[in-house]
């Protein structure tokens, strides 16, 4: 004779007596924090809005002005609600401090001759960090790790400041 009493299945021995043999659980993991793994990282320089006119050569470009430059991160597609834990494990792994966005006001002044044929504009660019990042999540159900993406790539301005100016081509 089988009947199941709370989890647990019983058989009934007519000489032995009774034998509880527990069944398998269903019991979940403990929860675990997502895994980042970065790689290849490389510095970069993120756009700022910091920017001159457009002039034609010959000439010089003279550009000078009080504002709050700003750059903030870039990245692939999916990553937006990480962008958080990963400007932090940049920061504890990689040389350096990583914002999600930087900004600093100041007087930026810079002057570049301007070749004849040509006509260009000067911008500052902020330092940054550009890395391919690989996220895992941990399913509790199963108490396996699964990959969510790998290789995204993302670049996340320093939080020093560090600038350079270069030249656009209209």
């Amino acid at each position: 004779m089988r009947r199941i009493v709370r989890g647990a299945l019983v058989l009934s021995l007519a000489s032995a007596g009774t034998i509880v043999v527990a069944q398998p659980s269903s019991a979940a993991c403990a929860p675990e924090k997502p895994k980042f793994t970065l790689s290849g990282a490389k510095t970069s320089y993120r756009p700022t809005n910091i920017v001159s006119d457009f002039i034609q050569g010959p000439g010089r470009i003279s550009y000078s002005k009080t504002k709050t430059a700003e750059a903030s991160w870039s990245g692939s597609v999916g990553i937006g609600g990480d962008i958080g834990p990963i400007v932090a494990k940049m920061t504890a792994s990689l040389e350096g401090s990583y914002t999600r966005g930087w900004s600093k006001a100041s007087t930026w002044s810079y002057s570049l001759e301007i070749a004849r044929g040509k006509t260009q504009r000067i911008r500052m660019y902020h330092a940054s960090k550009k890395v391919k990042v690989s996220k895992k999540t941990f399913n509790t159900g199963r108490c396996t790790w699964r990959t969510a993406y790998t290789n995204k790539t993302v670049d996340v301005p320093k939080r020093q400041n560090v600038n350079v100016w270069k030249r656009e081509n209209l």
